[in-house]
C-alpha cells in the first residue's frame, strides 16, 4: 500500500484556475436558482406566505446539522469524492423544479408546494453533505499565503459571471409575466451547476483519510467533534457568526419583498439591485483580498461588518414610491456588495488560518458547518415569522416610515454591531488593528499609493525603479510600507538608497524604523550613514538606543550622522556622551557634528566648548550650521535663517535694518542709557555707508552694554562668545554679528530690564 502524498504547493497553485472556473460556473446556479432574488420572487408569485417562504429558505442551512453525524464517514470516503458526488446530485434534484408548471396545472397548488418542499429538502441534504467534504478539502488545496487573494479572485470572477447572469434574469423576468420565465432561469442555472462539478473534478487533494495517511484524522470520532466546542477561539467565532447572520440573513432574504411592496420597484428593477451588489463586490474584491493577505483577516472582516450595520439605517431612511427610490436603492446595494465581500473574504480567511487547525480540520469544519446551518436555518425561519407577526405595523415616527420590515432593519443594525465585540476576541493573524487598517486608506494619497505599488513591481530597469521608489515615499501612505521594505533589500544600490530617502518622508512606523536600524547596523557604510540621517528626520524615539550605539562606530560618517540624528530627535539623555566626545575629538567634521547636535539639544553646559570649536573653524557653512543651532537656544531659528539669506544678498542693508529695529526697542527700555542708543546710531550710520569695520566697533560697544541688561544666562554666554569672536575675527566671520542680531531680536530677554 502506497502512502498518500498530499498535493505540493506548486500543484495547488496550478489547479487554482479550475477552482476559479468552478466557482464562476456555480455562480450562474446560485443567482438563477435558490440563492438569488428571482427564487424569492418565484415563491411570492405562487402566493406562498412569508412564514412558509422563511421555512423553505431555512431548510437549506438547517440540514447543515447533518455534518455532525457524517463527518467521519466523509473523511473515510474522501472529501473530494463526497463533494463531487453530492454536489452533482443536488443539481439533478434541482432540475425537478422544471416540472412545477406541469404539477401546478394538473394537481393544484398544494401538490406544487409539496413538490417544491421535497426538492428543497433533497437539495439541502445533498448540499450539506457535499460541503461537509468541501471545507476540509479547500482547507487543503488553497495555500494560506494566498488565501485572501484566492477568496478575492473567486469573488471577483463569481461576481462578474453573476452580473451577466442577473442581467439576463432581469431581461427574462421583465419580458413576460407567466411562470415559465422562472423555468428558463432554473434550466440555465442547472446547466451552469453541472459545468461547475466537471471543473471541480480537476482540483487535486481531498483523498480518503485513513490511519495510514493521516494518523490524527483517520480515526476521527464523534466525541472529537464535541471537544472542539471547548475551544474558546471557535466559540467566539461562531457566536460572532450567529449575531451577524441573525442580523443580516432574514433582512437580505426578504429584501426583494420590501423593495416590491414598500418601495414600489418592479421585479426587473429588484433584480438590477443584485447587479449593483455584485458590481460593488467585484470592484472591491481584489483590494480586500490583498488587504487580508497583507494586513490580516480581522481588520477586513470588521470593516465589512461596520459597513453592514450602516446599510439598514439607509433602508430605514430611503425614499419610497418616488423617482429617486431606485437610485437610492442601487447606491445602498453597491455598498452592500462591498460590505459582503469584506465579510466573506475576512471571515473565510480567519476561519481557515486561525480558527480551524490543520491537523483537526475534519472535526472543526463539521462543527462549523453544522453550526452555521443551525444558525442560518433558525434565522430564516424566525425572519419569516417576524414579518408575518409585524404585518400590521404601519405609520410614521418623526421622519421614519414604519412597516412590517422595520423590526428586521433594527435587528440588522444592533446584532452586527454586537458581533464586532465577539470577533475582536477571536485570535487574529496579524498585529494590525482596525484603526491602523482604516488609517492606511485615509492617510496620505491611497489612490496614488495603490497605483504606484502596482507599477513598482513592473519597473523595467534601475532608473525606473528608483523613480517609482521615490514616488512611494511621496504618497506618504502606509499602504506602501511593504514595498519600501522590499526596496531596502533590492539588489540595486540606488534603489536601496532611494528607499532610505523615501522612508524618511513617511510617518513613523515600527517596521520601517526597525528596517532602518538594521541598515544602520549593517556593513554597507554609505547606506548606514543614510539610515542614521533618515532616523533623525523621522524623529522616532525608539531609534535612540541604536543611534547612541552608533556614536561608538569605527566609521566617522556613521558617528557624524548618529550625532546629528540624536540632536534632531531631541535626546537630552545623550548630552553627556556627546559633550565628552566633543572634548576628546580632534577631527573637525566630527567636532562640527557634535557641536551642532549639542546646540540643537540646548546643552548650555557645552556652550564654551562649542564656541571654542567655532573659533577654530574656517568653513563658513559649517560655522553657520553651528550658529543657527546655538542661536535658537534663546531666539527664533527662522529669523536667523532670514538674516543669513539677507546678508548673502546685501550685507549692509540687512544689518542696518536690524539695527534700526534694535534702536527703536532700546529707546523703550528705561535701563538703557544714551551711550547704547548713540552707539547703535553710529553703527547704523557706519553700516549704512558700507563701513563694515567702523560699524563693527560700534556694534561691539552695543553688545557689551547689553550684557548687563540681560539676565538670561544662556543669552549672556552666547553674547560674550560672540564678542570674543567679533574681536578676534572681525568681519572675516560675520556669523557672530548675525547671531547677536538674532538674539537681541528676542523681546522677552528685555522684559526684566524694562520693568526695572
Amino acid at each position: 500500500m502506497t502512502t498518500y502524498q498530499p498535493p505540493t504547493t506548486a500543484e495547488k497553485l496550478r489547479a487554482l484556475p479550475w477552482s476559479f472556473g468552478a466557482q464562476a460556473s456555480n455562480a450562474i446556479f446560485v443567482q438563477l436558482v435558490f440563492f438569488g432574488p428571482a427564487f424569492v420572487l418565484f415563491l411570492d408569485e405562487l402566493n406562498i406566505s412569508r412564514s412558509e417562504i422563511g421555512f423553505l429558505l431555512s431548510l437549506i442551512p438547517f440540514t447543515g446539522l447533518v455534518a455532525l453525524f457524517i463527518a467521519p464517514q466523509v473523511a473515510r470516503f474522501g472529501y473530494k469524492r463526497t463533494f463531487l458526488t453530492f454536489w452533482g446530485t443536488r443539481k439533478i434534484i434541482t432540475a425537478l423544479l422544471l416540472f412545477v408548471p406541469f404539477v401546478m396545472a394538473n394537481f393544484g397548488m398544494q401538490a406544487t408546494i409539496i413538490l417544491i418542499t421535497f426538492i428543497m429538502i433533497g437539495f439541502s441534504f445533498c448540499r450539506s453533505i457535499a460541503e461537509t467534504g468541501f471545507y476540509p478539502w479547500v482547507r487543503e488545496y488553497v495555500p494560506d499565503s494566498v488565501r485572501g487573494k484566492f477568496s478575492a479572485t473567486n469573488s471577483a470572477l463569481a461576481s462578474l459571471v453573476s452580473i451577466v447572469a442577473t442581467a439576463f434574469a432581469t431581461f427574462i423576468i421583465g419580458a413576460s409575466t407567466d411562470i415559465n420565465r422562472f423555468m428558463i432561469l432554473f434550466a440555465i442555472g442547472v446547466i451552469g451547476g453541472l459545468i461547475s462539478v466537471a471543473m471541480y473534478a480537476q482540483v487535486p487533494g481531498g483523498a480518503p483519510v485513513t490511519a495510514e495517511n493521516n494518523s490524527s484524522e483517520g480515526q476521527v470520532k464523534y466525541s472529537d467533534m464535541w471537544q472542539t466546542i471547548k475551544d474558546s477561539n471557535l466559540r467566539f467565532y461562531l457566536l460572532g457568526i450567529l449575531l451577524y447572520t441573525f442580523g443580516t440573513g432574514p433582512l437580505y432574504s426578504f429584501l426583494p419583498l420590501f423593495m416590491d411592496q414598500e418601495v414600489g420597484l418592479t421585479d426587473s428593477n429588484i433584480l438590477s439591485l443584485q447587479i449593483a451588489v455584485l458590481v460593488g463586490g467585484l470592484i472591491s474584491s481584489q483590494l480586500l483580498g490583498w488587504s487580508a493577505d497583507r494586513y490580516g483577516s480581522k481588520p477586513v472582516i470588521i470593516s465589512g461588518i461596520v459597513l453592514t450595520f450602516l446599510l439598514p439605517i439607509g433602508l430605514i431612511l430611503m425614499p419610497r414610491m418616488t423617482e429617486v427610490s431606485l437610485f437610492f436603492a442601487l447606491t445602498l446595494s453597491f455598498i452592500r456588495g462591498i460590505a459582503q465581500i469584506g465579510w466573506q473574504v475576512g471571515s473565510s480567511r480567519l476561519l481557515f488560518t486561525n480558527v480551524i487547525p490543520e491537523d483537526q480540520k475534519s472535526q472543526y469544519t463539521a462543527v462549523y458547518y453544522a453550526s452555521i446551518g443551525l444558525i442560518g436555518g433558525i434565522s430564516q425561519f424566525i425572519g419569516g415569522a417576524v414579518l408575518d407577526a409585524t404585518s400590521d405595523i404601519s405609520g410614521q415616527f418623526l421622519f421614519v416610515t414604519l412597516d412590517s420590515f422595520t423590526v428586521l432593519m433594527v435587528i440588522g443594525i444592533i446584532l452586527p454591531m454586537l458581533s464586532l465585540f465577539l470577533f475582536r476576541m477571536v485570535r487574529g493573524d496579524s498585529n494590525v488593528s482596525v484603526s491602523e487598517f482604516a488609517a492606511m486608506f485615509t492617510h496620505g494619497n491611497p489612490v496614488f499609493a495603490l497605483g504606484t505599488m502596482m507599477r513598482f513591481y513592473r519597473a523595467k530597469d534601475e532608473s525606473q525603479a528608483v523613480k517609482l521608489t521615490e514616488q512611494l515615499g511621496q504618497t506618504n501612505s502606509p499602504l506602501t510600507n511593504e514595498e519600501l521594505m522590499d526596496a531596502l533589500t533590492d539588489p540595486r544600490f540606488y534603489v536601496r538608497f532611494e528607499a532610505v530617502v523615501s522612508i524618511s518622508r513617511m510617518d513613523s512606523n515600527p517596521q520601517l524604523i526597525q528596517a532602518l536600524i538594521d541598515m544602520l547596523k549593517g556593513t554597507e557604510l554609505s547606506l548606514s550613514s543614510m539610515a542614521a540621517w533618515a532616523l533623525g528626520r523621522i524623529g522616532d524615539e525608539s531609534a535612540i538606543p541604536a543611534l547612541r550605539e552608533g556614536l561608538s562606530s569605527d566609521h566617522r560618517s556613521i558617528r557624524t550622522h548618529c550625532a546629528r540624528a540624536l540632536g534632531m530627535i531631541g535626546d537630552h539623555g545623550s548630552i553627556p556622551q556627546l559633550h565628552q566626545l566633543l572634548r576628546d575629538e580632534t577631527e573637525i567634521g566630527l567636532q562640527v557634528a557634535y557641536s551642532s547636535a549639542l546646540a540643537n539639544l540646548g546643552a548650555t553646559s557645552a556652550i564654551p566648548t562649542i564656541l571654542d570649536v567655532l573659533n577654530l573653524l574656517e568653513n563658513a557653512k559649517a560655522r553657520m550650521d553651528i550658529m543657527v543651532s546655538l542661536g535658537k537656544m534663546v531666539s527664533d531659528e527662522k529669523h536667523f535663517v532670514t538674516l543669513v539669506r539677507g546678508f548673502n544678498t546685501d550685507p549692509a542693508t540687512t544689518i542696518s535694518t536690524e539695527l534700526l529695529r534694535l534702536r527703536t526697542r532700546l529707546n523703550k527700555i528705561p535701563a538703557v542709557n544714551d551711550i547704547h542708543v548713540t552707539a547703535c546710531s553710529k553703527a547704523l550710520e557706519a553700516f549704512g555707508r558700507n563701513d563694515m569695520e567702523q560699524g563693527l566697533d560700534d556694534f561691539i560697544t552695543i553688545v557689551e552694554g547689553m550684557l548687563f541688561l540681560i539676565e538670561n544666562p544662556t543669552a549672556q554666554k552666547l553674547l560674550q562668545g560672540s564678542i570674543d569672536g567679533m574681536i578676534r575675527w572681525r568681519t572675516a566671520h560675520p556669523g557672530y554679528i548675525l547671531m547677536v542680531l538674532n538674539i537681541l531680536d528676542e523681546e522677552a530677554l528685555f522684559v526684566t530690564s524694562a520693568r526695572n
